[in-house]
């Protein structure tokens, strides 16, 4: 009878646990690079600023580095791969404006990111430097990222909209 009671108790207390801790998640809008990726939401649902699926905070794990340090960031981690997440003509500069891009970057548009995934597997352990031209793109390809098993996501902040040091462009 005893160990009964005991095993009742252990029960309602992870019950209660459990409930409380699902209450006390907290969500943000999929990461679309505009302010309402810092506002927190107490359920899932829809970013009421940019429409986006919201997601469970602790699920957005990726850095940032800010354009008027990638120049430096990326003199002192040579090896991180840099992934442009534009569009091909913005990459390859035939868009007005053009932005320019960084030195040995790879281009994969995030309209086809997902189904580009495999082409980045080798990359899973290293650091990738996520960017786009405004950073509305690269915050929701670092977080895609992250989501596919890739540990060190980096997102250049403000995008190639704001790098103005030269020596890390083409």
């Amino acid at each position: 009878m005893k160990t009964l009671k005991l095993f009742l108790l252990t029960l309602i207390c992870i019950s209660l646990f459990s409930f409380s801790r699902g209450r006390d998640e907290k969500y943000q809008c999929l990461p679309c690079g505009r302010d309402c990726d810092k506002a927190v939401f107490d359920k899932p649902g829809e970013c009421t600023h940019c429409h986006m699926k919201l997601v469970k905070s602790a699920t957005i794990t990726f850095k940032s580095v800010k354009p008027t340090s990638i120049c430096d960031y990326i003199k002192s981690n040579p090896k991180a791969i840099l992934l442009d997440v534009r569009t091909k003509d913005e990459f390859d500069g035939k868009t007005d404006p053009n932005f320019g891009t960084l030195k040995n970057a790879i281009n994969i548009p995030i309209q086809q990111l997902d189904e580009r995934f495999s082409e980045l597997d080798k990359y899973k352990s290293q650091t990738i430097v996520v960017y786009c031209s405004h950073s509305h793109r690269s915050p929701q390809a670092a977080y895609l990222l992250s989501q596919k098993g890739f540990k060190n996501i980096i997102n250049m902040s403000g995008g190639m909209s704001e790098v103005t040091n030269k020596d890390c462009k083409k």
